[in-house]
């Protein structure tokens, strides 16, 4: 079956889909909640064994957290916490499907950590780690050359665009707008193709990823579809002891998707020892559009804090004292489309112009002052 004749097949599953998949997307976690946590714990007592259950349950919570914010070359440095540091930093959690006796407690938990505790926490171990959200990456989940999105494959990605990630995963909902582009692409479409569908979701890229079966398991071959080219490549996942297609499909997405975070987390983990400030000119149009420009810069977390040196009505001189490195704000920045844009003698100016991205790298330049 083509791709083609498979989206046609799949329009009344993508209907149904449809609904599922919008609650879905609406439940997405944040990045300091951690779902799904089995925890499972034996002592004298009811109560003593749901205390220790619970406490389990933070450290794997905590390590979760940690893992999402920091590079896997940081991992190691994860410093032990008793739960005596660790409780105040969960500002609440839930929990379901408790089962207990006089000596063992179960139950699945839902944990929300503390954003300004877990970051002192980090910052004392001064590890480096991101708070820089990317753009969705829009997942496609082929099997057979077709979308289908109640196949386990579809599951296992509709399952991670609930997970809490620096780079979110977003899936089509279903609809027939969704229907009718998904049948114009292929493994060999370009950015024009998929645009209609990334701009819909917010995406930055859409991830074409086909799984067919093999000899010891799952063969994904991928398409990374973003607007300055396509990036080909496949992964193999022998199946594990007794796992069945659900678990191995849940392994494979999981593991895909940690890829793409440890790239994007390489690129935008920061040192938050050390502050630079730089003085960037911001033209605007009225007041509304200043109003949504400065709610950008006040919501992207490299800014440690930003001065109106000068304002007239059309243009701001703003101060930014940030951390990390120049080319990491610009990253960060881009994200909400706002563009930071270095000329040849070192003056910046902030540019609502997606070609501007294209500028000359900001390593070339240097910062106005840098605060040790």
């Amino acid at each position: 079956m083509s791709f083609r004749e498979g989206i046609i097949a799949a329009v009344a599953v993508g209907v149904l889909w449809a609904g599922q998949a919008s609650a879905a997307l609406a439940q997405a976690t944040d990045l300091w909640t951690v779902t799904n946590v089995a925890v499972d714990a034996s002592a004298a007592s009811p109560s003593a064994a749901k205390e220790a259950a619970l406490a389990k349950g933070r450290q794997k919570a905590w390590k979760e957290v940690y893992h999402r914010l920091t590079p896997a070359t940081e991992w190691s440095r994860q410093a032990p916490m008793t739960d005596l540091e660790l409780e105040p930093m969960v500002k609440s959690f839930d929990i379901s499907g408790e089962k207990h006796s006089s000596t063992r407690y179960l139950a699945v938990v839902t944990y929300v950590f503390d954003a300004a505790s877990v970051r002192t926490a980090l910052r004392r171990t001064g590890v480096q780690y991101s708070e820089s959200t990317a753009k969705p990456v829009l997942v496609i989940a082929l099997n057979g050359g077709a979308w289908q999105p109640e196949s386990p494959w579809g599951h296992a990605w509709a399952a991670q665009a609930r997970r809490g990630r620096l780079v979110p995963v977003a899936v089509p909902e279903g609809d027939v707008q969704d229907i009718t582009t998904l049948a114009a692409v292929s493994s060999a479409a370009g950015w024009d193709i998929v645009k209609p569908l990334a701009d819909k979701y917010g995406a930055g890229s859409v991830l074409l990823a086909a799984a067919g079966k093999s000899a010891t398991g799952m063969q994904v071959t991928m398409t990374h579809i973003k607007p300055d080219g396509r990036t080909p490549r496949s992964n193999a996942f022998a199946r594990q002891g007794t796992e069945d297609e659900t678990a191995l499909a849940m392994r494979a997405a999981a593991s895909i998707a940690d890829g793409l975070q440890e790239d994007w987390k390489r690129t935008t983990s920061v040192d938050f020892a050390s502050q630079s400030s730089l003085v960037v000119q911001v033209p605007f149009n009225g007041i509304a559009d200043w109003v949504g420009v400065k709610r950008k810069l006040d919501s992207t977390r490299l800014i440690q804090r930003l001065a109106v040196e000068e304002m007239n009505m059309s243009t701001a001189r703003l101060r930014l004292d940030y951390v990390g490195k120049a080319e990491q704000l610009q990253t960060a920045l881009a994200q909400a489309n706002i563009y930071l844009v270095p000329d040849d003698k070192g003056n910046w100016t902030l540019s609502r112009n997606a070609s501007a991205a294209n500028a000359p790298p900001a390593a070339a330049q240097s910062p106005n002052s840098v605060v040790p």
